[in-house]
């Protein structure tokens, strides 16, 4: 004969409890992360316009995980567009700088053959982000991924050598 020990009913609801805390507690801290996913060779950071102004008008760049220096390239986004300074651009590690210019919160999305490649923080009216990304030749797709941004022409397409 197996003898069979349980619980009382009134001790198991605190663990019951707890355990309804962890998972709420864990669904906060998913939430607070952030609302998309990276690749590992992306890497965003937010920034104040008037921080990151100063090293866009230097010229300075981000260093890469190869022995080359990443290349410079802005992104100005505005109430709906998106420009480049150029839009055909050489093979290689990039650091692009995302300027929001317009009156809506905006964010950079650099995707290939409909694959996501990278994303920046979404950044607020006069605010700037730093968007670092290796880019293989071909043909690319940067957008808003905001609401419909996208659908409202915050696309552009552009050539990687």
């Amino acid at each position: 004969m197996s003898q069979r020990t349980s619980t009382p009913p009134a001790l198991r609801r605190p663990a019951r409890g707890a355990a309804a805390l962890v998972l709420a507690g864990a669904a906060v801290v998913l939430t607070a992360c952030g609302g998309g996913s990276s690749s590992s060779s992306s890497v965003a950071t937010t920034t104040s316009a008037a921080a990151s102004s100063s090293s866009a008008a230097t010229g300075s760049s981000a260093g890469g995980s190869d022995s080359s220096a990443a290349q410079s390239l802005t992104a100005t986004e505005a109430d709906f567009s998106i420009k480049l300074d150029k839009d055909t651009l050489p093979a290689g590690a990039y650091s692009i700088k995302v300027d929001n210019t317009g009156n809506a919160t905006h964010d950079l999305v650099v995707e290939q053959n409909g694959n996501k490649l990278a994303g920046s923080d979404k950044i607020g009216p006069g605010q700037s982000t730093t968007l670092d990304v290796n880019l293989e030749p071909g043909s690319y797709v940067f957008y808003c991924s905001v609401g419909n941004h996208r659908a409202m022409g915050m696309e552009i397409n552009v050539t990687v050598q």
